[in-house]
């Protein structure tokens, strides 16, 4: 039995990463933050132009966030909503992993602490993020349970569904595999397992031939879903490899003492083959119609069931102590990383703050962050946090996007209505209209980029020249 004493210790230790700093470092957090803060404003008639629309998905973080931004504020607003969706998340994999292989916690805890702060946390997709985790604390149930109890656990799904709906098709997938794998023997199981991944290749034929669609070959990378540890730059690199290279032993020993028919028959193999072959064979972008810009890094957040379910096939294998030491060594390596990376954006958003707070009240403003890191842009959104109270992020991206309930009709004074021009602007091409005068801009400047600067701006000029 797991005591409360252990539960309590671990929870601390997940959360520590979310107060360890001045601010949460997570992407997209500061843009729902801010559009918090804006659609409080809305519903007070204070902002005519923009508006809240009733949707059923991609809510559940922003619904919580913002009911906690009218009561708390903005700073205590983004440390609960996070830190409950790291625990929901945290737990959830922790759950499922040991209900399919049994408690292995040398390997679960040091290898969730990781997935539960890499690339999605650090993207800051809240919304896919906790429904994520809903969607493995009802597997979890799923896994162990009576058809009653799974039938209890079905709220779950709704839930999850109101955060995002792409971790519910991905449980409601498992399960029904699970379910079905479950009433065959071991080697008809074969059967099932070809007509999922066939099913796997017809959804992909689909999307491809129905919507423009975005695929690589470099997806393959993906499979493990040990990426979730290159957050932000070259130097994760150790501790990918280093990452892999454990789990690729475990591999090799569990392939060793089960044998190949034994856990190519087994139910975890399957399930991370599915995953796996998910990672490698969806398109990475999907441009649904109705939104303002495609539906993006789709293979990033699959690649979480794929690591998930994986270690849910690593972890029935006891832990010796050198792979003890080496997950300790590596989880060490991974968090220290992230702690210098997000101390050096935290000293930068202090400039961006300390700039915004010269401006006039209710000032635009742009914000113009290139990064050097490929896969994620931690200053993507910097600008809007630090305008909460005080100014209006003019490029704020979630309206013109139309995927969240924020959404701005055109000629408002507050933000684009055009995810165009709020792309743009991120980039640094975006011309200056006479419309949106008087409006300044906030960038990063400096031989090595790691200054702010601010101006104002005037019509015809390029922000980000």
């Amino acid at each position: 039995m797991v005591r409360i004493a252990e539960v309590v210790l671990i929870s601390f230790l997940f959360l520590v990463p979310c107060f360890w700093q001045k601010r949460i470092q997570a992407t997209d957090l500061s843009s729902h933050v801010y559009n918090a803060w804006l659609v409080s404003l809305v519903k007070q008639g204070q902002l005519p132009g923009l508006y809240v629309v009733r949707q059923w998905n991609n809510v559940a973080f922003d619904v919580a966030l913002e009911w906690l931004f009218v009561h708390v504020g903005a700073h205590a607003a983004e440390r609960v909503a996070v830190s409950a969706a790291v625990l929901t998340f945290a737990w959830g994999g922790i759950l499922l992993i040991t209900a399919i292989a049994g408690r292995n916690w040398w390997f679960t805890i040091p290898c969730m602490a990781m997935l539960s702060y890499g690339f999605i946390y650090h993207m800051g997709f809240f919304n896919y993020y906790l429904g994520m985790g809903m969607c493995f604390w009802y597997l979890a149930l799923f896994w162990r349970g009576s058809w009653a109890r799974r039938l209890l656990a079905t709220p779950l799904l709704l839930v999850a569904w109101l955060a995002h709906p792409l971790p519910v098709v991905w449980a409601v997938g498992l399960a029904c595999y699970i379910a079905l794998a479950r009433m065959l023997d071991r080697f008809k199981r074969l059967w099932i397992l070809a007509a999922g991944l066939l099913a796997i290749v017809a959804v992909r034929l689909i999307l491809m031939t129905r919507y423009w669609s975005l695929w690589s070959w470099k997806q393959v990378y993906f499979l493990t879903g040990a990426n979730q540890v290159m957050v932000f730059g070259a130097s994760y690199v150790f501790v990918f490899s280093a990452l892999l290279f454990v789990w690729l032993m475990l591999w090799r020993r569990l392939v060793k003492e089960r044998g190949v028919t034994e856990l190519l028959t087994g139910l975890p193999f399957q399930l991370w083959l599915l995953n796996a072959t998910a990672v490698s064979l969806l398109p990475n972008q999907i441009d649904f119609p109705g939104y303002g810009l495609p539906f993006s890094f789709i293979i990033e957040r699959l690649s979480l069931g794929a690591a998930i379910t994986l270690c849910a096939m690593l972890a029935a294998l006891p832990s010796k102590p050198q792979e003890k030491v080496a997950l300790l060594l590596i989880t060490v390596s991974f968090f220290t990383l992230v702690f210098v990376d997000t101390s050096q954006v935290n000293h930068l958003e202090d400039e961006i703050d300390r700039l915004v707070a010269q401006l006039p009240a209710g000032q635009r403003v742009l914000g113009y962050f290139p990064t050097r890191f490929r896969r994620i842009s931690p200053l993507g959104h910097g600008l809007d946090r630090a305008c909460i109270g005080h100014c209006f992020s003019y490029e704020n991206y979630e309206p013109s996007s139309r995927q969240f309930r924020l959404r701005a009709q055109p000629g408002n004074p507050y933000v684009m209505d055009e995810y165009m021009g709020s792309n743009a602007a991120q980039t640094g091409k975006y011309v200056v209209q006479a419309r949106d005068l008087p409006i300044s801009l906030v960038y990063l400047c400096g031989d090595q980029g790691d200054q702010v600067c601010m101006r104002s701006l005037q019509a015809g000029e390029v922000a980000g020249q």
